[in-house]
């Protein structure tokens, strides 16, 4: 990909991940105002604990799994773009 496709590509994955970051704030109750590193925080915390518990019916934590999924699948992606950008700029310098 040209640096351009990486931008414009950049652009639409960091969409999606807002946009998945409101789902989870959704889902798990988080105020909007919190910052993704906090959602992020919660989400963890989430899987860790809630995962485990038998109160918390098998839906609402296959609902979970899906959704942290996507998220993590996303964020990948959001990754994998931003190295390619910095080594693009590091052959350019």
């Amino acid at each position: 990909m040209t640096r351009r496709e990486d931008l414009r590509k950049l652009s639409e994955v960091l969409e999606l991940r807002a946009k998945k970051l409101d789902e989870i704030r959704e889902f798990l109750s988080i105020p909007p105002e919190a910052d993704d590193k906090d959602v992020i925080r919660i989400m963890k915390w989430w899987q860790e604990t809630a995962a485990g518990e038998s109160s918390v019916p098998l839906k609402l934590k296959t609902q979970a799994n899906r959704l942290f999924g996507k998220f993590k699948s996303i964020n990948d992606a959001n990754q994998q773009i931003l190295d390619r950008l910095q080594a693009s700029g590091k052959r350019g310098e």
